[in-house]
């Protein structure tokens, strides 16, 4: 080795030699780390759940039912998978009433409406009105997805579909930070879950032995009530999603807007097709 590098490769007078950071600071530094890391976006920070039991959220869920009896507002909807976004104007009203105007740009492009038991469809400008039973493959015509109408109301309204206990229900905390309570069914099992603080219901996951299946999905809380929303069934295309643009929850709403409008002809809904 030559003198001039030897030179270069000794330290320069009063430098220190590395030595490893003692302990505790490089505990400070991991504790710094993992601070800063949780504020990055798009890393997820676990708090902890507060304190609930089966019973308690099961009369949360009835407080809310009665708490939130009917809804206008101004949605988007998209049916199926490969849906387009579809301008809407909803009206719901416990137990079984809901009314659909589809939107195009030039106005009211279709009416659907039920109280219950008739489910009617309105083209505007065409004379004709379809009207069959409201049932949950009728209510896929316009939904995207098989549903009774009585669990339409629940979830439009932001609460999982009222459901009989066949008994016990248990609760558990999940790894995720959620809680899920197990509802069980006398013909399957109903899973909801809950999170964030004040606990929210999140999603409904619904399961039967013969292979019906229901899933429901809250997100985008407002004032405690939820602005987006997917309902899905067993079939891989079936499903709708819905946002609310604007929504007034327990708005007054006419019994009579879901009444089917006068028509010069009537005819049955099964001759409409996928969608009138």
């Amino acid at each position: 080795m030559s003198a001039r590098r030897a030179r270069r490769s000794e330290p320069a007078p009063g430098a220190r030699h590395p030595r490893w950071a003692p302990s505790w600071a490089r505990a400070v530094l991991a504790g710094l780390l993992l601070t800063v890391a949780g504020c990055l976006p798009g890393m997820r920070r676990s708090h902890p759940l507060p304190p609930a039991t089966a019973t308690g959220l099961l009369e949360e869920l009835a407080a809310r039912r009665a708490a939130v009896q009917s809804l206008r507002a101004r949605v988007r909807l998209r049916a199926g998978l490969a849906g387009m976004w579809v301008r809407e104007v909803l009206l719901v009203r416990r137990p079984s009433s809901v009314r659909i105007d589809v939107l195009s740009p030039f106005g009211l492009a279709l009416a659907v409406g039920t109280d219950g038991g008739l489910l009617w469809a309105y083209p505007a400008g065409q004379g004709t009105r379809y009207e069959g039973a409201a049932t949950p493959a009728n209510l896929a015509r316009f939904l995207g997805t098989p549903a009774t109408v009585a669990d339409v109301v629940d979830v439009l309204l932001g609460t999982a579909p009222r459901r009989t206990p066949a008994g016990p229900s248990t609760l558990r905390a999940t790894s995720r930070g959620e809680y899920e309570l197990v509802v069980p069914l006398a013909d399957g099992a109903q899973r909801l879950r809950f999170a964030g603080d004040p606990l929210r219901l999140i999603a409904a996951d619904e399961t039967h032995r013969d292979g019906a299946a229901l899933h429901v999905t809250f997100a985008d809380f407002r004032d405690g009530f939820p602005h987006a929303l997917e309902l899905a069934s067993a079939e891989k295309s079936a499903r709708a999603s819905v946002v609310y643009d604007a929504a007034e929850p327990n708005a007054a709403v006419d019994a009579a807007l879901f009444a089917p409008p006068p028509a010069s002809h009537v005819v049955p809904l099964d001759t409409a097709g996928p969608r009138p």
